[in-house]
């Protein structure tokens, strides 16, 4: 889990009379406008809503010089903003006026400005209406005089959708002098006709309200049912529908909404925003079947997704107003990694399942991102539990098809101390506060239970978890770790732990709600090839077993395949003497989604052999070579996409009869980091107890628990010493066999 709050859209409420008018608006949001500093305040967020939401209120012919001196302005008030030569930040603030001036000419000159004159005895408006809008939604754009000064510009937003009583206001916040351009955008909006008020509020002056009507086109129907090119039949999958005329995405009809099941955690809600590179970053809602819905007329782009082993699809489809457009969308599968004996999944799933209908939704949403086995995660910190599960074990997995959601925890996790955990296949939640900070007794509980252990987020180091690593892992208490999140491959603390000659499986979780969607990064665990006669069935069980005996390997795009000798991912091959091993890898993709750029192999961290390929059109890179045994090592594969999707397999583990698979000559330097990150636990402990006796922690647990549970931590701390003492020795005695003085 990441410790960042998601920000929330503040929606102000402008209003006559307070207390009384408040219940009648819309919900509105007013952008904060800059002081009045220099000429055109606020001009740069007026043609940024203009280019994003509201190009058609221009002539064809005008929309890209709007488009371009919108740039110019963003460009200039940062060069403004940053530059430190009095003569630069002078000539970008002309050149910011400049632009400004320009654009304020295109709107005067544009047919849709409604003009507004406030300084005689009564307002004066141009036209008041009906405003025809494109759609349900659309911009009012005004020019409000009211009197001699500055030109300024404002933007605001209203959403008609919560509107409480009968009474519609568009209420405005305004200079009491000068000219002010305003975009006023409108969503939401009722069919046909709607009478407004425009309200105009300057400071020490009444409150000016000017009615007008705004007129909505009919709507049409729009009708998309999405196939899965395997199977010919409708699928769940992702879905984004964008209305070309203001740029902002719908949320389908049927869309499916997560928000209830993620306790206000995260993003919480069913609009999904992937941690993926370009087109891939579509944010996306889930939808179980066909769409069927009633739009604004106009073209659609509509995007759908459905994993990564699909190439997503992209299309416009033109609605017009009263008619109906339908639209077949069939998914192209460019690889089906079952057939290959690769089976899905992800380790870090968080969302509530208390009821049939909780689950229902889950299943849908892995079933939309084509992910066959997801760790529903129930997560706690010292003082409360989060996303309840209705039970564990194998009686409370939900299964449907090929598809499971199998019950886990995140479970123990410090943001300060000493990291995030994971579980997979527990048949109970372990957790005892009491013990929170000694993690190896929930890790012991869950391998008595048969399950797997892990740490999250190894792949960026955050929350300090490089530290109850540098306890446990000595001991062999540990499974996996996520060096794949939010598509960010990190290795470092990987490597590190690989080259003391420790076995660690790699793996990789989507950490919804935080991240983006599931399965934006996800690990396949080998099952076998099916054989003409049958081979290994899927099921949760052998799916936990693969990864249990480490044939993994993870990706949020290209495919990977890895052979050392006959050895896959997670494999040891012991060798008594130095021997060739033969060294077979691939990446694929697809030119249409995912293009391989780079295939590495990685030998005791260091790349022994690499292919690359800028040709955007190839599919696949290759690499087979034999490379020396030597005195012990690990060899892993990593992989690159062009769109900069990336993939890493669980090393191959070759052992030299007597030797430890290590990198040697890195040994004390290794040892030493590990030695700090126990001097850090050791400060902390200390310094927990230290406050604790000073009697200034009181209010909080964390700290307080830390202080009382410090003693048996450090008998942990001491332990795992110890076994970097004996791993000196043990280096030192392999030195004279390795020949090494």
């Amino acid at each position: 889990m990441r410790r960042t709050l998601t920000a929330q859209v503040m929606r102000c409420i402008t209003c006559a009379v307070a207390a009384c008018i408040a219940c009648m608006l819309p919900r509105v949001c007013v952008s904060a406008q800059p002081a009045s500093g220099h000429p055109y305040a606020g001009v740069s967020e007026f043609a940024g809503r203009l280019v994003r939401n509201h190009p058609y209120l221009f002539a064809p012919g005008d929309r890209a010089t709007v488009d371009e001196l919108n740039r110019r302005l963003r460009e200039a008030e940062r060069k403004e903003r940053e530059g430190r030569d009095p003569g630069a930040k002078q000539a970008a603030a002309a050149d910011r006026d400049e632009a400004a001036m320009r654009l304020l000419q295109l709107v005067e000159n544009s047919p849709n400005v409604i003009r507004v004159d406030l300084t005689g005895d009564k307002p004066a408006i141009s036209s008041h209406g009906p405003f025809t809008l494109p759609g349900d939604s659309g911009g009012l754009l005004l020019k409000v005089i009211c009197g001699p000064g500055e030109t300024r510009c404002k933007t605001s937003q209203w959403d008609f959708s919560d509107i409480q009583w009968e009474v519609s206001h568009v209420s405005m916040d305004m200079y009491s002098d000068g000219t002010t351009w305003v975009i006023v955008t409108l969503s939401r909006m009722p069919m046909n006709r709607t009478s407004l008020n425009l309200e105009f509020k300057r400071e020490g002056k009444e409150p000016v309200r000017i009615p007008i009507d705004v007129m909505t086109p009919t709507q049409g129907r729009l009708k998309i049912t999405i196939l899965a090119g395997d199977t010919g039949r409708p699928t769940p999958a992702m879905v984004n529908l964008t209305w070309k005329t203001d740029g902002i995405d719908r949320k389908p009809s049927n869309a499916i909404d997560f928000g209830p099941q993620f306790d206000r955690q995260g993003n919480a809600s069913g609009r999904r925003n992937p941690n993926l590179p370009g087109r891939w970053a579509t944010p996306c809602w889930c939808v179980p079947g066909p769409i069927d819905m009633s739009v604004p007329p106009g073209e659609w782009e509509v995007w759908v997704r459905h994993g990564i082993e699909f190439v997503p699809a992209f299309t416009t489809i033109a609605v017009k107003s009263g008619e109906t457009a339908e639209r077949t969308i069939t998914l192209r599968r460019w690889v089906d990694m079952r057939k290959l004996g690769w089976w899905s999944g992800d380790d870090h799933v968080h969302g509530q399942i208390l009821s049939d209908d909780d689950a229902a939704r889950l299943m849908t949403w892995i079933q939309a991102e084509d992910i066959h086995v997801a760790n529903i995660v129930k997560m706690g910190d010292i003082s409360r539990t989060y996303f309840e599960q209705r039970g564990f074990g194998p009686q409370y997995r939900v299964i449907d098809g090929d598809y499971v959601l199998s019950p886990g925890q995140e479970c123990p996790r410090t943001h300060d101390q000493i990291g995030h955990t994971l579980a997979m296949n527990t048949t109970s939640m372990v957790r005892d506060t009491d013990k929170y900070y000694l993690y190896d007794t929930v890790f012991d509980a869950v391998h008595a239970q048969g399950g797997l252990t892990g740490y999250a987020h190894i792949n960026s180091g955050i929350f300090h978890v490089h530290r109850d690593m540098s306890i446990n892992i000595p001991k062999n208490k540990v499974d996996f770790g996520e060096v794949l999140q939010f598509n960010h491959l990190g290795t470092d603390l990987y490597y590190d732990f690989l080259n003391l000659g420790f076995k660690l499986t790699a793996s990789t979780g989507s950490d919804v709600p935080w991240g983006g969607t599931v399965g934006e990064n996800r690990a396949y665990a080998y099952l076998g090839k099916p054989g003409l006669l049958g081979g290994p069935s899927f099921s949760a069980d052998a799916w936990f077993e693969a990864y249990r005996r480490g044939r993994t390997f993870v990706t949020s795009g290209p495919m990977i395949e890895f052979r050392v000798d006959d050895a896959m991912p997670g494999d040891q091959i012991t060798v008594r003497k130095n021997r060739k091993l033969r060294v077979k890898a691939r990446t694929w993709g697809d030119p249409d989604c995912i293009t391989p750029s780079r295939l590495e192999i990685v030998r005791n961290g260091d790349v022994i052999r690499a292919a690359e390929s800028n040709n955007p059109r190839q599919a696949e890179l290759k690499l087979d070579f034999e490379v020396d045994a030597g005195h012990g090592c690990w060899i892993a594969a990593r992989a690159e996409a062009r769109e900069g999707t990336r993939g890493h397999t669980t090393p191959v583990y070759v052992v030299r009869e007597g030797l430890r698979f290590w990198k040697f000559e890195a040994v004390d330097e290794l040892i030493a980091k590990r030695m700090a990150s126990l001097d850090e636990v050791e400060r902390i402990v200390a310094e927990a107890r230290n406050a604790d006796e000073q009697g200034k922690v009181e209010s909080n647990r964390a700290v307080r628990e830390l202080a009382r549970q410090g003693p048996e931590l450090l008998k942990r701390v001491a332990a795992a010493r110890e076994i970097y003492e004996d791993l000196k020795k043990t280096a030192a005695k392999e030195r004279d066999l390795r020949g090494t003085k």
